[in-house]
């Protein structure tokens, strides 16, 4: 299990400190560069399983799952450590673009392997079936991501009812754990990152941000 410090990060008690793993191929390391913070990368392998030394001074958890290659043994494996200990934790979708697999396929898997999560926003896609931008389900705006700088605008009435029961199903979600429900490790969202458009990244650094330092 590799793990290399990203980011030096705030002073100490100031914010948490965040780890993002995953299998090489959804290149933790080259992630978490996109993102401020404290934050260290970690590639987990099926031969080392030495979860303790890996979660060492770390505060939360991003699990990344590459959607071509899908969620491995260790992950299942470290993601039971976390869940039984209830370390602040969300899963993070890439590789989605040329994949035979989607982010909704990838929370079903996440739903199936792992435990229940939920979806703040889902993914969007163009004329060719590539992502393209996101929508929100808690306020119902697009985030779009098509153009070189990110447009945002309310969602039009055929796609609110299109995502209309995936809203319902996160609003009860969020009011059951409420808004520090990921602090406390109870409320465990799953967000997709882009890789050729930037779509996530700021929306996922809103998520690391939100996470207070017990």
């Amino acid at each position: 299990m590799q793990s290399t410090n990203i980011e030096p990060g705030s002073a100490a008690g100031t914010s948490p400190s965040w780890l993002i793993a995953g299998h090489e191929s959804a290149n933790p390391e080259k992630v978490a560069l996109r993102f401020t913070g404290t934050i260290t990368a970690s590639i987990l392998s099926d031969s080392d399983n030495d979860f303790e030394a890996v979660m060492r001074d770390i505060d939360a958890v991003a699990l990344l799952i590459n959607a071509k290659t899908g969620v491995s043994k260790s992950m299942i494996d470290f993601w039971q450590y976390l869940s039984e200990r209830q370390f602040p934790r969300l899963v993070i979708v890439n590789g989605l673009e040329l994949s035979e697999s989607d982010f909704d396929d990838m929370v079903l898997i996440a739903n199936r392997v792992l435990e229940q999560v939920s979806t703040p926003y889902l993914v969007l896609h163009d004329e060719v079936g590539e992502p393209s931008g996101l929508i929100s389900l808690s306020d119902l705006t697009v985030h779009d991501y098509s153009h070189s700088e990110m447009k945002s605008y309310p969602a039009d009435e055929e796609l609110k009812s299109l995502v209309a029961d995936f809203k319902v199903e996160f609003d009860e979600q969020f009011e059951e754990f409420g808004a520090t429900g990921l602090s406390e490790g109870l409320f465990v969202p799953a967000l997709p990152l882009g890789t050729s458009r930037n779509f996530g990244v700021k929306e996922i650094q809103g998520y690391l941000n939100s996470v207070t330092k017990h």
